[in-house]
């Protein structure tokens, strides 16, 4: 049950408030040994991206910006873009660590894992498709973990 909250938790908060998604992604990593490496190697790719994280914000490229009332910076296209394909480039390597736990619990697990892959990259393309292919894909993710658990009680 720990487990399940954990990983409901890190994918929530990649959505929604991503700096914070790399607690649950660690405590997961001390929690979850079988997927250590996965879990850390995720966490080092959020790590690695909260600076461009950041610098979304202040591009005017995060929806953060207009929550938060800060003025953009006025940049080159090619710098804006720059910064957002970096950042979904590490985000996407991020999700990739979770996919490889996804694998390992089951049909429904790997079929949420490949959700919440593709759902990054199309971020580029539709907000909405990237939250409904993340929120399907951790809902799979959830249950082959919730029948991995049943079968080995």
């Amino acid at each position: 049950m720990k487990k399940m909250f954990l990983v409901f938790l890190a994918i929530v908060l990649m959505m929604y408030f991503y700096p914070l998604s790399i607690l649950p992604l660690l405590i997961l990593a001390q929690e979850w040994g079988e997927f250590r490496e996965e879990w850390m190697k995720s966490a080092l790719f959020i790590g690695a991206s909260i600076p461009l994280y950041g610098a979304k914000i202040f591009l005017g490229i995060s929806g953060w910006a207009k929550i938060l009332g800060i003025s953009t910076l006025s940049v080159s296209p090619f710098i804006r873009w720059a910064v957002y394909l970096l950042f979904t480039t590490l985000q996407t390597l991020a999700i990739y660590y979770i996919y490889c736990v996804s694998k390992s619990i089951g049909k429904y697990g790997r079929t949420g894992g490949l959700a919440m892959l593709i759902a990054v990259p199309l971020h580029l393309l539709s907000l909405k498709l990237y939250f409904i292919l993340t929120w399907i894909g951790l809902i799979l993710f959830l249950l082959s973990l919730k029948k991995k658990n049943e079968v080995m009680e």
